[in-house]
């Protein structure tokens, strides 16, 4: 193991197991990720407000290990990182514990968080506290963005367009789909509405599942139309012929090709669920149409064992490992080198959000504050403006990006939103092809 990989290898994992910040207190000091910055006056100070605990710890450390593998690879020597453990239930008091802090610890920018619930207590606090937020979060609602708060990621309405996008160009005029009846699902459904009337698609039917559910037929019968059989008595023989089981009886079905009234179908949910989702549609003769899924289905253990029942499914993802792209296959090769496993889209957008950080950092100019802070006022008589001049400093060069070529593609700095567009794939004969490529 070559120095370079040995000095990584023990920044993360110092970062991963310990926190530089506490609520409610804050610690300076301790464990900085960029052993080679300079620890002077002009050292750029990024604050990383992600949960290192629990069952979400897993993507926290993948996420970083990208952070760590740009800082070190892409020459940010005079940025510091610092962690604070944010677990995901940290309400709105806590972000602002956190918040007040930072600001008088000079930070330029807070990288976080990684999930939606708490991103309306951070665009609030930007604000206030002239802190420019950087947030990776899967979901960003408009009234959870503030012109502090700048995204980088593949989001859920990013999937959903690109794939409803494509069913209008591909001639696929009416869709359906089977989500999550709560939570993200709901937040999906709105988002497939949405899309489809910009695109002309015609939504048809939809249905919700509960969380608990393993048997799919009572929401597949309120999507397609099955043959009844009456009651009519079935030989052994005619079971035989079509197919028929105790089961199909039981339900007034036979596995004959149901009606279908539409051209693709949208199916959303977690990997266990999925794979009941589709071995249910095969099983009950629901097939012809192209799959849509997210990014989730772009899993090759998941395809290994279920790629039968995924035959011609359209699926999207923000980053892909075994892209020909130079720029991708180098990142693979350093990042495999450093950690001994291949990345992932975590990883990914870990690594394009140090390497944004390191872009401002170049670009950002003690002398850019005078000339914007008087479009400020004020966040409180009570508190020292001039503490905040860090950040005012590096929102400033966050605005002077206006494009950024990463490993998850060139994306362009339009209203906060680090704008790009995805991967999208086709799988057929057990082969994934590119149909969209963001580069």
């Amino acid at each position: 193991m070559n120095s370079i990989r040995t000095k990584i290898y023990f920044a993360a994992v110092a970062l991963f197991f310990f926190s530089v910040f506490l609520f409610p207190s804050l610690t300076a000091g301790q464990t900085v990720i960029n052993k080679n910055s300079r620890d002077r006056g002009s050292a750029v100070r990024i604050a990383l407000a992600l949960p290192t605990g629990g069952r979400f710890a897993f993507f926290t450390k993948q996420f970083i290990n990208g952070l760590i593998l740009s800082l070190n690879k892409q020459g940010g020597l005079n940025i510091k990182y610092s962690i604070i453990n944010l677990p995901v239930s940290a309400d709105g008091k806590s972000v602002r514990r956190m918040f007040t802090a930072l600001s008088k610890k000079n930070i330029s920018a807070v990288i976080g968080p990684l999930f939606e619930g708490q991103l309306k207590y951070f665009a609030t606090d930007s604000v206030k506290f002239k802190i420019p937020v950087i947030t990776p979060s899967p979901v960003i609602a408009k009234k959870d963005l503030s012109p502090f708060v700048f995204s980088y990621g593949m989001t859920l309405r990013q999937e959903i367009k690109t794939e409803m996008k494509y069913a209008a160009y591909a001639g696929i005029r009416s869709v359906s789909a089977i989500y999550p009846d709560g939570g993200y699902g709901l937040k999906i459904m709105s988002y497939i509405n949405l899309f489809s009337r910009k695109y002309g698609v015609n939504v048809v039917n939809s249905t919700g599942y509960a969380d608990k559910t393993v048997d799919f037929f009572y929401n597949f019968n309120s999507i397609v139309h099955f043959n009844n059989i009456g009651n009519t008595h079935v030989s052994k023989a005619e079971e035989a012929e079509l197919g028929i089981t105790p089961y199909n009886l039981m339900h007034g079905i036979t596995k004959s090709k149901p009606d279908i009234p539409f051209n693709g179908l949208f199916v959303i949910g977690s990997p266990s669920k999925l794979e009941l989702i589709l071995t249910q549609l095969a099983y009950y003769n629901i097939t012809g149409f192209p799959i849509f899924g997210l990014s989730s289905l772009d899993s090759r253990t998941f395809m290994e064992k279920y790629g039968f029942y995924m035959q011609n499914a359209i699926f999207p993802d923000g980053f892909f490992k075994h892209d020909d792209n130079k720029i991708v296959k180098k990142f693979d090769s350093e990042y495999k080198e450093t950690y001994g496993e291949m990345p992932n889209i975590l990883s990914a957008e870990g690594y394009d959000i140090g390497g944004i950080i390191i872009k401002a950092a170049g670009k950002a100019n003690l002398s850019d504050y005078t000339s914007v802070s008087s479009n400020y006022t004020r966040p409180d008589k009570a508190e020292d403006f001039s503490e905040n001049v860090k950040g005012m400093q590096f929102y400033r060069a966050l605005l002077k990006i206006k494009t950024f070529k990463g490993v998850c593609g060139i994306s362009r700095l339009t209203g906060g939103r680090f704008k790009k567009t995805l991967y999208l794939f086709k799988y057929k004969n057990n082969k994934i092809y590119i149909l969209e490529s963001p580069f």
